[in-house]
């Protein structure tokens, strides 16, 4: 199925106002905008040919909307042109946060680093897309809470042709690690509110 859609709007995503996916700009990093509207929080890092996990979270007024319904309308933006491709329901998956041991380091400019503290992150709306080519493609997610309507949200997404990301099952990059007997102080490479003199393993191959 497809149907043509005003290809203004995703022409002004493209050309510098979109969520970017794959290699430009990791959507995960975004700082959202503030705004009267919804920011769309992109938590996949890419997209590539075939099927994929895309999870987001919505940001209003600075807290997240949760348990929402969601609509996701995917668009084939090529040659200037935004044809529908998909259109489905977008279910929200709650994360059971698990309570972790509340520790504190001190980084070397006195700052502290708190850890174990539980996510604010409830869930996540998560839906399974396809993409057919790599490219560019338009998003569009119609939401509703209640009896509330929100003004739709829309962004482009770039996909590539091959995962930058090593595959499932690959061996894992080479590398080559500073060790204990690298270093004259052991919290060049080790955070731990009590550096651990253990680590000896370089791990290159």
């Amino acid at each position: 199925m497809e149907r043509p859609l005003c290809r203004g709007f995703f022409a002004i995503l493209i050309a510098g106002y979109a969520i970017q996916i794959g290699g430009r700009t990791a959507a995960a990093d975004l700082t959202p905008e503030a705004g009267e509207g919804l920011q769309p929080l992109i938590t996949t890092s890419e997209l590539v040919v075939g099927e994929n996990r895309f999870a987001f979270g919505l940001l209003k007024a600075g807290k997240l909307l949760e348990g929402a319904d969601v609509k996701l309308r995917l668009y084939d933006i090529d040659g200037g042109e935004a044809k529908l491709a998909a259109e489905l329901k977008v279910p929200y998956q709650a994360i059971k946060n698990v309570q972790q041991d509340r520790s504190v380091h001190r980084h070397p400019d006195g700052t502290e680093h708190v850890h174990g503290d539980e996510s604010l992150v409830k869930g996540l709306y998560v839906a399974q897309v396809s993409f057919a080519r790599a490219g560019d493609w338009g998003v569009e997610l119609l939401v509703s809470q209640a009896s509330r309507q929100f003004e739709p949200v829309r962004l482009a997404v770039t996909v590539l042709d091959m995962p930058a990301t090593p595959p499932v099952g690959s061996a894992a990059p080479r590398s080559r690690n500073l060790i204990a007997r690298d270093v004259k102080n052991l919290r060049q490479i080790d955070t731990s509110p009590r550096p651990d003199p253990r680590r000896t393993p370089r791990c290159a191959r």
